[in-house]
């Protein structure tokens, strides 16, 4: 009963007001949201999704008290690289990616607009978080979302423009973006795997629906760079530095544009040959999940670049047995997620993972400034947990909402693993005096001899690294043989 309260009053929110949002604390105190380790779910469809950004002035779709569990289904932007497989007869995900006759504007999806890439889930508001707490993510089980009508998954590795491929010249013909659909798989024993079933080429002339080029991209539009109110000062641009010629009232995407945009297949281009090359070893996990930002003024801000609250953080070991902790800038801290995937490795190098439509159940726990552990004081990063280690992310800029003028330049500026390694030795190292009265020197000698930095991702404007520290570092004194205690590489225990 509690929870079918809770849907009717906060579940299909509209448009923001300030009275609403003042209204929040409120609702915290009333019998719906008081009693915690209640369970809750927030599936995703048009009403509980936005794409792209995150925003501190976004009406909450779920409001909880700390200490709750809740279930939140997450959907893949890429789900149009093969709408058949991945959209068709799933009514969440099709009442996402719908068009109308209304929607006049060459992007994509119900609640699109013309927002940005990521579809997120959210966003959730934690009852009596404020600016300076810390908001704990146990992340307990993470399933993939098998297609009603057909009974399977599906997920899609789209090796894209932005990927670092196209930094170096091709071995093969010319430079060229190719997409890799995968079928998810489960053994016997119950491990998931995911096998490669077949590819196609972008940039043929059946590729795109014609509602997707219903018409030009407007003049000051409102299609993002680093936030939803930068006006455009060009027509045909749906991103920076990236023209699109309108002909006859038309755009025609002859790449991968962007994601979120439904193929239609045949494209003349499929390829199975990939069929029984190669199986992947699953490793769910979530790709962007993060807090909402405060931005001055208040501004939605692009999910493409991660941020200090989180985000954008493609790192493959937010998956099942992970705790990650982010720093609340915004009441309620706002907590969105989506972009999920069955698999990848560091660095994320063609541009994706095998991205993936995930549902995942959580706990969530809010940490007051006042009563902070000293592993959380000051906490100015996202912080992971593992059974096995702690794990530090870094950036090329900490926050490039407060380091760029305009914030936009983190796509060109961001791209440096120099400055991404500069930023996480800076986090790991500030960390470790802090949380663990290392001196200095202390901490760097640790960093070199016991601990692993990783490429996180190298593909979303403000590049990312992690260095991983053992717990075992810390027990000092302990004579029990070290094991590790997660698979190598992410967050499951072995």
């Amino acid at each position: 009963m509690r929870r079918a309260v809770l849907a009717t009053c906060w579940v299909l929110l509209g448009a923001v007001s300030v009275a609403a949002l003042t209204a929040l604390p409120n609702v915290c105190k009333t019998s719906v949201v008081t009693e915690s380790g209640k369970k809750y779910r927030l599936a995703a469809n048009a009403s509980t999704v936005h794409w792209g950004y995150f925003f501190e002035s976004l009406k909450p779709r779920l409001v909880i008290p700390s200490g709750s569990e809740v279930t939140v289904e997450m959907i893949t932007h890429h789900a149009g690289d093969d709408p058949d497989k991945m959209i068709k007869g799933d009514p969440g995900v099709e009442d996402i990616y719908k068009w109308g006759a209304s929607m006049n504007i060459p992007t994509r999806g119900a609640s699109g607009q013309g927002d940005g890439v990521h579809v997120l889930t959210g966003p959730i508001y934690v009852c009596d978080a404020e600016p300076g707490d810390v908001l704990q993510i146990q992340i307990l089980e993470l399933v993939p979302r098998k297609n009603p009508r057909t009974g399977k998954a599906y997920g899609s590795n789209a090796a894209a423009w932005w990927g670092y491929q196209f930094r170096t010249p091709f071995k093969t013909g010319k430079a060229r973006e190719v997409t890799t659909i995968y079928e998810v798989v489960e053994d016997a024993d119950g491990a998931v795997y995911a096998l490669p079933d077949y590819q196609f080429t972008y940039g043929n002339t059946t590729a795109y629906k014609g509602p997707l080029t219903a018409s030009c991209v407007p003049k000051s539009g409102s299609i993002p760079d680093s936030n939803v109110k930068v006006p455009w000062a060009q027509n045909n641009k749906f991103a920076p530095n990236y023209d699109i010629p309108c002909v006859n009232g038309r755009q025609q995407f002859t790449g991968y544009a962007y994601p979120g945009v439904l193929t239609q297949h045949p494209t003349g281009t499929e390829d199975y040959s990939i069929r029984g090359k190669f199986v992947v070893p699953a490793n769910l996990h979530i790709g962007n999940i993060g807090l909402a930002p405060k931005f001055k003024p208040a501004e939605a801000v692009n999910s493409i670049p991660p941020l200090p609250t989180g985000g954008n953080m493609d790192n493959r070991r937010i998956g099942k047995g992970a705790t990650l902790y982010l720093p609340v800038q915004v009441a309620g801290g706002l907590l969105s997620m989506g972009d999920a995937h069955i698999a990848q490795g560091d660095s994320e190098f063609d541009g994706t993972g095998i991205e993936t439509s995930i549902t995942g159940r959580f706990k969530v726990t809010l940490h007051k400034k006042a009563k902070l552990p000293k592993t959380l004081r000051g906490l100015n990063f996202p912080l992971l947990e593992n059974k096995n280690e702690w794990h530090i992310h870094g950036y090329a800029y900490g926050n490039y909402l407060t380091e760029l003028n305009p914030p936009g330049q983190v796509f060109a500026k961001g791209a440096s693993l120099d400055k991404a390694f500069e930023g996480v030795y800076r986090n790991a190292r500030d960390w470790l005096m802090s949380a663990w009265d290392l001196s200095e020197d202390q901490a760097i000698s640790l960093l070199t001899v016991a601990c692993d930095f990783n490429v996180h991702q190298v593909v979303d404007g403000n590049w990312g690294l992690g260095v991983s520290i053992p717990k075992y570092v810390f027990r000092v004194g302990d004579k029990k043989r070290y094991k590790p205690a997660v698979i190598c590489g992410s967050s499951t225990p072995v």
